[in-house]
């Protein structure tokens, strides 16, 4: 009765260890647990794809009193089947066509330590299907609406990002509205062939199930636009002076204004340490503005007010001022834009991190405060003359 008493308790629980019988109290005192449990929320459980086995591992303590485990099947529902000894097969597989549960079935296991069976815990057991699909396909800016001259050629799978990463299938199928005003191959090269002032719409969508798709309108324009995006490349490497206080550099180049660089700047609205951050590009390129995007938050005393731009194209050469920018508050829904006075050929950028915003009822910078400052994403464009 005490036994079953338990069981029911530890299904609840999906977890937590309970012990009876007052025959070893000392190993009672311990638990025992599954190596390598996953977690949602408040609730622990085992995961497996349905292409793979998983052979379980347990960690009793004390260790001195660790002994033989059994693993059984609590509740059987045919998603898996489990050996005595933890070996888990599932029975549940991704389904041919349409979509795919998540998880594509649960069952609930038990492990009791043999020399007491009133020490044991329960998993819930998910089975996942081995198939990541598409959930998205983004475009940076310089993909959502490109100009491109009559006769001439763009490359819109630069600025194509198929989301997750390790989606299975990456592939995607670019296709046009209007072939008598752009074509585009399945490289995502775009070709202008209609007249100026002409547009039409590429659609990118994804080649698996999911069938995921995003579009771009493509205009035909009389001449080339002055700036290009650079897109983003593997081989920027960005440098900062501070440590962040949250975030990553890494952050400030996906686009994702969601996500962001917090540098450990100690005051504000007057930046203390001063911060600056270094962007190398690998190679040359003709420099012509930056593209700035605050954080998605509400409170403008965390963003930047003032920032400068430096710029060199050696190392060992010193750094060319660029000038001096002041952002637009609380615009975190589009790049704001900050074209250079005189475009410069260079490897290394350098934005430094002048003050922020205002508390709300200051009047001037005359105060300092301690606080977070965020920075959200960063646009690179190249001077096209």
């Amino acid at each position: 009765m005490k036994k079953t008493i338990y069981l029911l308790l530890s299904i609840f629980s999906l977890g937590f260890i309970f012990s009876g019988c007052d025959d070893y109290d000392d190993v009672r005192s311990g638990n025992i647990s599954v190596v390598g449990v996953a977690s949602d929320s408040d609730k622990r459980y085992i995961k497996i794809e349905d292409n793979q086995t998983l052979q379980l591992e347990t960690f009793v303590m004390p260790r001195d009193k660790a002994s033989k485990v059994t693993f059984s099947l609590l509740t059987q529902t045919g998603a898996i089947e489990i050996t005595p000894d933890g070996l888990v097969t599932p029975l549940v597989k991704t389904p041919p066509e349409g979509e795919i549960p998540s998880p594509l079935g649960i069952d609930t296991i038990m492990v009791t330590l043999d020399r007491d069976p009133g020490i044991f815990v329960v998993y819930p057991v998910r089975v996942y299907s081995y198939l990541k699909l598409v959930t998205s396909i983004t475009l940076q800016s310089s993909g959502q609406f490109p100009e491109i001259e009559v006769g001439k050629t763009f490359n819109l799978a630069q600025y194509v990002t198929v989301n997750p990463s390790d989606a299975t299938d990456k592939t995607v199928t670019y296709s046009s509205e209007d072939e008598s005003i752009v074509t585009v191959d399945q490289n995502g090269i775009i070709t202008a062939v209609g007249e100026a002032g002409q547009s039409t719409t590429i659609t990118i969508t994804a080649n698996d199930r999911a069938k995921q798709s995003t579009q771009s309108v493509v205009t035909i324009a009389a001449e080339p636009p002055l700036y290009l995006t650079h897109p983003v490349s593997d081989k920027w490497l960005l440098t900062s002076n501070l440590e962040a206080n949250e975030g990553d550099l890494k952050n400030l180049l996906d686009d994702k204004n969601s996500t962001f660089w917090a540098p450990k700047i100690l005051k504000r609205p007057i930046y203390e340490p001063e911060c600056w951050l270094d962007i190398d590009f690998s190679e040359v390129i003709k420099f012509g503005q930056l593209g700035y995007r605050h954080r998605s938050l509400n409170y403008s005393h965390l963003q930047c007010h003032t920032f400068t731009l430096q710029g060199k194209k050696s190392e060992a050469d010193p750094w060319t001022e660029l000038g001096e920018f002041v952002t637009e508050a609380l615009q975190v829904d589009k790049y704001q834009l900050f074209p250079v006075e005189n475009p410069m050929e260079l490897k290394y950028l350098r934005i430094n991190f002048i003050k922020g915003y205002l508390k709300s009822g200051a009047t001037d910078w005359n105060y300092s405060d301690a606080g977070n400052v965020s920075v959200g994403d960063l646009e690179v464009y190249i001077y096209n003359r």
